[in-house]
């Protein structure tokens, strides 16, 4: 047997061989692929702005690439969060704003957007760490809202001070008169990621160039319906959490939204609310 033959021989015995282990190769290689995405998608998601994090937590943190947040005063978030009171259990959820609690970077724009239907609310802003000056008739009032009515948003303020924040509201229950309606802000100086900064390691959606964060409440049986209008509105459904309606015990879904300042500007964005919220069966 010639050289030449032998070679052939071998090569025709390992072709099926190779073309096993080449079929092997290139079907894992997209499981491999799958697996890694998720994986970053995972890491990328970040646990501070989940919905069943804001749920349990009550709390939000905000990377340093949000420019704009818009805080939900829910539904029958007059109604007392004590346990006990009368009126306790007419709430949808126990805080009265989502978040109720919230870390913010230094310079990011908040409004307040009313959901709670048919009733006027107002926010006091202050800052905690730093005192009066009774002298000069200073105060550490730092953004008063004035009235504003249901299905509207307070004007944008702009967290360019560094601190502790409480805002609240008093007088907001007939029945539980020690009710007070209150929520904290923390405003830190974090380190730039740069200006091709896009919302990764705030919402996991690569290369997504998200700037402005929210919540939203809706019945769970129309999420869908839901989804889709915010979806065709430009919003992004960054996650959900489901969770029973203390005041029904039907389910309602938690609503972490995203969006760009650069397509959606941040009074927009508070119009679009403003068509949407009308429509939910709370009111």
């Amino acid at each position: 047997m010639t050289r030449s033959q032998k070679h052939t021989d071998e090569s025709e015995r390992m072709t099926p061989k190779f073309l096993f282990t080449t079929a092997i190769v290139a079907g894992t290689i997209p499981i491999i692929l799958m697996f890694l995405t998720n994986d970053m998608k995972v890491e990328a998601q970040s646990p501070e702005i989940d919905a069943f994090n804001v749920y349990e937590t009550k709390s939000m943190t905000l990377g340093d690439n949000i420019k704009n947040f818009v805080i939900l005063i829910p539904n029958e978030a007059h109604e007392s969060q004590n346990i006990g009171d009368s009126t306790s259990e007419q709430r949808h959820i126990s805080q009265p704003y989502i978040p109720w609690h919230s870390t913010v970077p230094k310079g990011t724009a908040i409004v307040w957007f009313n959901g709670d239907v048919d009733h006027d609310r107002k926010i006091t802003l202050t800052r905690q760490d730093s005192q009066s000056d009774s002298t000069s008739g200073s105060t550490n009032l730092y953004f008063d809202s004035g009235t504003f009515a249901y299905n509207t948003a307070t004007k944008p303020i702009v967290m360019n001070d560094t601190g502790s924040y409480y805002y609240s509201e008093s007088d907001v229950n007939n029945e539980d008169t020690n009710f007070v309606m209150n929520g904290t802000i923390n405003v830190i100086d974090q380190p730039s990621s740069g200006s091709n900064a896009v919302v990764n390691d705030t919402a996991g959606l690569p290369g997504t160039n998200l700037d402005t964060i929210g919540t939203l409440m809706v019945p769970t049986e129309d999420l869908a319906t839901y989804t889709s209008d915010l979806e065709d509105r430009g919003f992004s459904i960054l996650s959900t959490h489901n969770f029973d309606d203390i005041r029904s015990e039907d389910q309602q879904t938690l609503m972490v939204w995203g969006a760009s300042s650069g397509t959606n500007s941040l009074e927009n964005i508070a119009s679009q609310l403003n068509e949407i919220t009308p429509t939910l069966p709370y009111s």
